[in-house]
This record gives C-alpha cells, structure tokens and sequence, in this order.
C-alpha cells in the first residue's frame, strides 16, 4: 500500500487527479477501531494524490458489515425479501424499526464516513443507504452516485445471487442526481458488489436502469480488474472493477487511473499491478473506449446552421447541423473502396478505413463539444475553438463531390430536406425533468410523481410547467383520498380551458368526473375538447364518449358525440 502511494505520486507530473472512487471494504469486520488505519491510508492517499478528502467517495461492502450484530434481523430480512415488492415496501419505511435495525450491522462504516468525510457535499437518498455527490471540473458537471449493495450481504460464496440493491434506492438516487437544472454531464456510479451477483429480479431492472443512465459504473469485491462495456451502444456506460488494494504484497494489488477527453470522445483506462519481484507498480493494461454525452443546453439546427455559414465554407450548413443535432441519420459511406452512398453510423463503422471514414468519425465526436458548452458559449465560439473537424468534414464531401456528382446531388436533397428541422423549436434544457415524470407516470409510481411533478409546476418554462400540472393531476387522480382527486379536477379542468387546449387534458378530465361518477360532467368535458381541440384528437374523443355510451346506454348522448365530431371536421 505504501508502494501504491509513492506511484501515485510520481503519476501526479503526467496531470491532476480530481477524483478518488474507493469501492468497498475499507475494513475488515466492520469494527470501529479498524476504521483508524483507514483513516491514516485516505490521509496518505490524500497527500500522494493531490486529492483533498471531500473528493475521496467510498461506499460500503461485505467487509464493511459488523456480522456479529443483528443475526437474527439478517436472516431473517433476508428469507423475508424474496420479490421486488417486498423490497420496495422494506426501502420505502426508512423510519421503520426493523429497516434501523438492519442497517445497524454498518453503523461504524457510516460513523467514520459521517466524520472523516465531514465537509464533503452528499445528498442521501430517501432510505439513507445511497447517495449523490456533484461536481464541477473544468466545465464539466459530474454526478457522483455511491450505492449500497452490502446492505444484505453476509460474506462468502454464500451471498452469490442472494444479493441486493433494491431497485427504489436506484430510482431515488437518479433523482437526486438529475432532478437539478442545469443536469450532469457524466454520471459515474458506484457499488461494491457487481449485477450479476444480485437476485435475479434485483439485477434486471437495476441494471437496465445503471445502462440507460451512467457513463461508468464502478464495482469492488472481484480483487481483479476487469472492465467492459454495457449497454445497447459501445459510447454508453462502462463497467470497471479496479482490482483490490490488500494488506500482502503477494495479492496482486491493482489501481486504476481513468482519464475522459470529452471534447474527443474518449476514455483511457490504465491500470497498474503490484510486482512483488520489483517491489514496485508496473502497467498492467490500457484500454480506450468512446464516450458520448447527453446534450444539457439547447441548440436549433437553424441556429447552427448560421453559426457553421459564419465559421466555415460548407455547402450543407443546414444538413450538417441536423447530422450534428441527430435530426438526421444518414451519412456518405464508402463502399468497396469505390461506391459512395448514403447509410446509417452502424454501416461506417463495418466499412473498411478510409479517410472519409477518420474524417465522419472524429465529425460526429464534436457533438460531445456541443452538448457541454451550448449554453455556456456562443455556437460560432464553440466552432471557432473546437470545429476543426467539422471544417474537415466539410472539405472532404466537397472533395467527392468534384468526383462524384451523383453524391453532390445526394447532399443538396439532404440540405433541402435538412431545413424542414431549422424551424423546429430547441430542445427544452429541462428535457430530463420532462423524461423523469413520463418514466414515473408509465411505472406508476404515483406519490414519487407527485413530489417531483410538484417541484417543476411554478417552472420558468412553460412547457415543463405545463407538463408538471398534468402529471401532478395524473398522480392526484390516482389518490384514494377524495380532496386529491378534487384538485386533479381543478388541474385538468385548468389546462383544457386554457389557450392552447390539448386533447389528452380535456380527455384526462372527463375520464376522472367519468370514474368518479359525475357522468353529465364528464359528457360536457367531451363536447367541449372536441370543439376546443384541434379536429385530429376526433377519434381519441370519440372512444372515451362510446365508453360513457357504453356504460351508460345514453344514444342521445352519441348522436350529440357524432353531431360535434363532424361540426368540428367541417370547420
């Protein structure tokens, strides 16, 4: 370990580290006084990296649990957790005594986490076990996210498969970590124990949702480095083990270094291994994967098209720009080294190298640049200072084009149709808020929806204020308590009689009046979406009015339904 610290201290010259992710088992058995000489190893930590203890996160692991408290309570927690439902119930009573009980068997690794790491800024989730830690370097927005997977752990082989995370504490600390404007740039994420070794219906939805959402996912307990990425897409979220720092020099200790080149797209991992031989730390391995960030600022095609007519010669701005914004998808390939024609990233990357295959790839990573600093910056600054390979690009078609005027003509259909996008209006920058109530209205997870629904309704943007009131008066309508249900009326009846009337608040309302047996009511919420609305929501009306026909056997009311659809086409 002495050894780790000194390499680190050299690797200090090659650049800034700026963070430290330690990923379990700090101690052996969870007793207080091994927590002492951990606190000595961060402090030289500290010092040989440069790394202050606020920017040194940890988590707990197997080790990290005191086994000799709570026996019983841990047997028994854990014949009791057999389903998702359960766990759910068990995460969601945080004040419940026997959830207390539990986490006591970690009560010293989270004494010395509260008091060494005393001033480092953690928003915790709901249930304690969790938390979310932000930072800012160098423009760049981080989201730090400790999960506790040790939470049922016993230790040995006899927790393989047996393991949990509880898919509510991965809820509740994404949002902590999105629910803030503006949102992070790179999520990284953190728990000692790796998917496979949950219970099956634990892994499932945990692990889509740590895929759908994290650049990296950082796991301990393994003692070997591995990574690899996960995920639909090879730019998504990488899973890393660092290997293990133990107490002999014979236990092939690793560390690794992760390095991020936003702006290019990349992430370098390099990992070094204790040679006991050598008495020192040598490279074990360096891997490079991509990386692509979700856009946090807002930017029309319209808009960067003028920006790259200012900045640059191009004959496709507008084209461009929609390749950039992913507006459009097709891009020039070349085929058999000859042919060149319009398809899909997915058929680049299985193309031979060529030149305009380099020049398309290091193109389409300056939307890594554009994501970050839009908002930030101004489009022609960005450009000025990192547009060099859209530049490049530019010249390249142009370059073709002269030996091929079947893909100049290609490219002008492209530019034309491109503009269609340059009058859309910008992506909202609370695009996550507006996901995030969508998400939880489709799980129906109605009191979660009403918190965050409530938190954006007085939202500067219409839009997202908009959305916040329908998906508040969703979660009230599903309350059993009669006043909630009154004001999802009042909310919904609010946004059908507004300036802009959309069909599904005027149908979400007399759907409710319908189910709360106000039937007349719920008819005149009908008429008057389908006089208000515009004359496509006609069928969306008419199938919740042949509802109220159906239940009520009310033909008068549907030749009235009828009656208003074709008034209404007829206008």
């Amino acid at each position: 370990m002495r050894a780790m610290c000194e390499d680190i201290a050299r690797r200090r010259g090659h650049g800034p580290v700026d963070f430290i992710l330690i990923t379990g088992d700090l101690a052996f058995s969870g007793k207080s006084d091994e927590y002492e000489f951990v606190g000595e190893f961060f402090d030289e930590l500290a010092e040989a990296s440069g790394v202050p203890r606020e920017r040194i996160f940890c988590i707990p692991g197997n080790h990290d649990i005191d086994r000799d408290r709570q026996r019983f309570c841990f047997q028994g927690a854990r014949a009791a957790l057999q389903n998702q439902s359960a766990v759910d119930s068990f995460l969601g009573s945080p004040a419940d005594e026997d959830f207390a009980s539990l986490l006591s068997r970690e009560s010293n690794f989270r004494a010395f986490q509260r008091s060494y790491f005393a001033t480092q800024e953690r928003t915790a989730t709901p249930d304690g076990l969790g938390y979310v830690s932000r930072l800012a370097i160098e423009g760049v927005r981080f989201a730090v996210i400790g999960l506790d997977s040790a939470w049922i752990a016993e230790g040995g082989i006899e927790d393989h498969g047996r393991l949990l995370i509880g898919e509510r504490q991965v809820i509740d600390a994404f949002n902590v970590a999105y629910d803030v404007d503006p949102s992070p740039h790179v999520v990284v994420a953190m728990a000692h124990h790796p998917v496979h070794l949950l219970q099956d219906f634990d892994r499932r939805p945990i692990q889509t949702r740590i895929e759908g959402k994290c650049h990296f996912l950082h796991c301990g307990h393994l003692h070997n480095p591995e990574e690899h990425p996960t995920g639909q897409s090879p730019t998504g979220c990488l899973t890393l083990a660092a290997g293990a720092s133990f107490e002999t020099r014979h236990s092939q200790n690793t560390y690794s270094l992760i390095t991020l080149d936003l702006l290019r797209a990349k992430r370098l991992v390099r990992t070094w291994r204790y040679d006991p031989n050598e008495g020192a730390f040598g490279s074990l391995a360096t891997s490079r994967y991509a990386i692509e960030i979700p856009p946090s600022g807002t930017c029309t095609v319209a808009e960067l098209a003028r920006a790259l007519t200012v900045s640059m010669t191009t004959r496709w701005p507008t084209y461009v720009a929609s390749l950039l914004l992913d507006k459009k998808a097709e891009i020039p390939v070349l085929i058999a080294g000859t042919a060149v024609v319009m398809a899909s990233y997915a058929v680049l990357q299985a193309d031979a190298a060529s030149e305009l295959k380099d020049r398309t790839i290091e193109f389409l990573t300056f939307r890594n640049a554009l994501n970050i600093l839009v908002g930030s910056e101004p489009v022609e600054e960005i450009l000025r200072l990192h547009g060099d390979a859209v530049a490049r690009y530019s010249t390249a078609l142009s370059d073709i084009c002269k030996r091929n005027p079947e893909l100049e003509a290609k490219l002008d259909a492209q530019e034309r149709e491109a503009r269609v996008f340059a009058v859309d209006a910008p992506a909202s920058a609370s695009s996550h808020a507006v996901a995030l109530l969508a998400e939880l209205a489709a799980n129906r997870e109605w009191d979660l929806l009403r918190e965050h629904a409530a938190r954006h309704i007085n939202s500067r943007e219409a839009s997202i204020a908009r959305q916040a009131s329908r998906m508040l008066g969703l979660a009230l309508a599903n309350s059993d308590d009669s006043n909630d249900r009154r004001h999802a009326i009042d909310l919904f009846r609010g946004l059908a009689a507004s300036d802009t009337p959309a069909a599904i608040d005027a149908g979400n309302l007399a759907t409710l009046l319908f189910n709360l047996g106000r039937v007349d009511e719920a008819k005149a919420a009908v008429l008057d979406g389908i006089g208000r609305c515009a004359p496509d929501a006609a069928d969306f009306f008419r199938e919740i009015g042949q509802m109220i026909t159906l239940a009520t056997g009310d033909r008068s009311f549907r030749d009235q339904l009828e009656a208003a659809i074709a008034e209404r086409g007829a206008q």
